[in-house]
């Protein structure tokens, strides 16, 4: 169920204040010895009731639609509202096709709004006459079939930005009658999906959503899976399968009864068995290059065009490392909007390609509080944090997508406590389907969470401090509790250890692959944060390792956690994103001497987001064996005796060639 989210002032001054009172610091002010050895004394002057609630990156262009909401003659009448006034949009329209095992749309006409010249407004309405799609020129099914889905593109100039708005939707229609004369009406359509997951030797879950609730099946030849329930959302497990075979589905959906075309997926071998070929990518939040680039939040182009790539070199699944979309928000359902316009690019191939979602630091929703900056009373110091139950980031993530709970061995994750006195008292929320692992024939995958929790500090044109504001942070975190960016905690590095021990005694797993959003050794773009928090070109100071601060253990922490994965010579690579680009860095003794086996530190951030370059200040320099600020994705080739890795651009041209990454040379890529 959406909600709508409520920012309680109240609630967060009481979180403030049974968090400074835990602490032994007075509730009134904090003061500067409050904030530890790093902190400067300019904060000492902030009151706790300085700190207002507001909200943040909740405005959007669309406030209502765009929807269908019904027919004059052949024509759909599709509406929408806009937070502010915008001249005549256009609708761009056509069918939705399947081949190559990519689905995409086809517009083949426009449509209109009539609006005088120079006339804007905020509701707005658009004919589409969707006879013009069954003439003999054009037609692929509607005519035939009496209708059929349409795939449209709404594009509205937003005169704050002096650029295009796009979005994407689709609706379903049928036809009595002749072509134009006939009787045309709205039906329902399936407006997500179908979406294949959780797939395993002799199963996996189809889910969907439609836009009026019913109940709903999967159908396989003579065999009918149903979900007895009416909702808008559906998951059906589909078992009884064999391993490593092809299956065609279809979906039936709707109050009509309406069955999609037949799509089809695979299951996995047995455990053991065969090898994997999987790809790997993260960082698709929108992207410089304008429209597709920036399609409600997510870099519809290159997302897309990695994911039609990664089916042509048939891979077996994806795994995806976090900051799907822009995020950091007050607002759960401009949140939610914009993971459905992940969803939207994603279903281009995902109903047939399995792909496991992780969290990244854009993945935000939160609250937010500002106070007034110290010594500059015209800005302002905001910070966010997570909040509880089901508004909880890992809450909401959680319920948009279809993953893993917990580790496949059993072992389970309670919420981290952290209840350190001299920092606060509290519990964090439900780790939910964001941390979980799984194993595909002889390999076993965990994805980690290093954003969960996570409270920092934020910016916009009000404020003078960014979120490398290692004062400012501490502050946050002494003010609202929550974790540091990049901080793995107790609970999920003890899970991690048992999971990957577990892996590691496991006869039927030959490699151990770990992914997550932010890096343990960055590269270039994210030394402020991730697992280092140093000073970008300066990372021989060594990052932050101060324990007079809020979590400020970090370079011990990021030791303990890869501590964990060197610890298993079955681990070969850990995977993240954040920084925008590919770098392939070897982390071994050199680095650290009780980091007992090597293993591969892989930064595949180059699905859609803006780049960054190398910051070859880094004490691991000499470890990193390529690097690349391009927009890219990786695919690993695990059997039994090695794991392969290349590298491909957006475009499919071929960046590296590493025959095995478990030789574990620095030599061993090729460009």
């Amino acid at each position: 169920m959406r909600r709508n989210s409520v920012l309680t002032p109240a609630t967060a001054m009481l979180a403030a204040a049974v968090y400074l009172a835990g602490s032994g610091a007075a509730v009134d002010s904090i003061a500067s010895d409050d904030l530890g050895g790093t902190a400067a004394h300019c904060f000492q002057d902030i009151a706790l009731d300085d700190f207002q609630s507001i909200e943040f990156n909740a405005d959007r262009l669309l406030v209502e639609g765009p929807s269908v909401i019904g027919f004059e003659g052949p024509r759909a009448i599709i509406e929408f509202e806009t937070s502010v006034p915008t001249p005549a949009a256009v609708v761009r329209f056509g069918p939705l096709t399947l081949a190559g095992g990519v689905r995409e749309a086809l517009f083949r006409k426009v449509a209109g709004e009539r609006l005088e010249s120079g006339e804007t407004a905020t509701t707005h309405r658009i004919e589409v006459d969707v006879s013009k799609l069954e003439s003999s020129s054009y037609d692929l099914y509607y005519i035939e079939g009496g209708g059929g889905e349409v795939a449209y593109r709404l594009e509205v100039y937003d005169p704050r930005w002096g650029s295009a708005g796009l979005y994407d939707r689709r609706f379903r229609y049928v036809r009595e009658g002749p072509r134009k004369t006939g009787e045309y009406a709205l039906a329902s359509t399936m407006t997500f999906g179908p979406f294949v997951d959780l797939v395993g030797p002799d199963s996996f879950v189809i889910s969907w959503e439609t836009d009026v609730p019913a109940r709903g099946a999967v159908v396989l030849a003579d065999t009918t899976f149903a979900d007895p329930e009416v909702s808008l959302t559906h998951e059906v497990a589909v078992d009884g399968l064999l391993p490593d075979s092809d299956y065609e589905y279809r979906v039936r959906y709707g109050p009509d009864d309406a069955h999609t075309g037949a799509f089809r997926a695979r299951t996995a071998p047995e455990e053991g068995a065969g090898g994997c070929r999987f790809a790997y990518a993260s960082d698709s939040r929108g992207g410089a290059g304008g429209c597709e680039h920036d399609l409600e939040g997510v870099n519809h182009a290159t997302l897309k065009a990695i994911l039609a790539d990664a089916v042509s070199k048939e891979v077996d699944l994806m795994l995806f490392g976090g900051d799907l979309v822009d995020g950091y928000t007050t607002s759960e359902d401009a949140f939610r909007s914009e993971l459905d316009s992940w969803k939207r690019a994603a279903g281009s191939v995902a109903f047939s390609l399995p792909i496991y979602e992780g969290v990244g630091n854009h993945e935000q929703l939160g609250d937010y509080m500002a106070a007034p900056e110290p010594g500059q009373p015209d800005k302002r110091f905001i910070v966010h944090c997570d909040r509880e139950g089901a508004e909880s980031l890992e809450s909401v993530f959680s319920s948009e997508f279809t993953n893993p709970t917990g580790s496949c061995y059993g072992f389970s994750l309670r919420p981290e406590e952290l209840l350190d006195d001299r920092w606060r008292v509290s519990t964090g929320p439900d780790y939910a389907e964001t941390v979980y692992s799984f194993n595909r024939g002889n390999c076993h995958f965990v994805s980690i969470n290093t954003n969960y929790w996570f409270t920092g500090v934020m910016y916009d044109e009000t404020t003078v401090r960014y979120p490398s504001d290692k004062e400012g942070t501490a502050l946050a975190l002494r003010v609202l509790g929550g974790n540091r960016e990049g901080y793995v905690l107790p609970y999920q590095l003890e899970w991690l250890e048992q999971d990957v021990a577990a892996a590691e005694a496991d006869e039927n797993i030959d490699w151990i692959f770990v992914f997550t959003h932010e890096p343990a050794f960055p590269n270039g773009g994210h030394l402020y944060d991730a697992m280092f928090w140093g000073a970008p070109g300066k990372g021989h100071e060594g990052g932050l390792n101060d324990a007079s601060v809020p979590l400020g253990d970090v370079i011990d922490m990021r030791n303990r956690f890869w501590g964990v994965l060197a610890h298993s010579p079955k681990v070969v690579a850990f995977m993240c994103g954040d920084e925008h680009n590919y770098s392939r860095t070897l982390i071994d003794t050199d680095i650290d001497p009780g980091f007992a086996h090597p293993v591969w530190h892989i930064v595949s951030g180059g699905a859609g987001a803006p780049f960054y370059a190398q910051d070859k200040s880094v004490p691991w320099v000499d470890k990193v064996a390529a690097f690349a600020p391009v927009n890219h994705y990786c695919v690993f080739d695990a059997d039994h005796e090695s794991v392969s890795l290349r590298v491909y651009a957006a475009n499919g041209t071929l960046l590296e060639d590493v025959p095995d990454l478990t030789a574990y040379s620095l030599t061993g890529g090729s460009e």
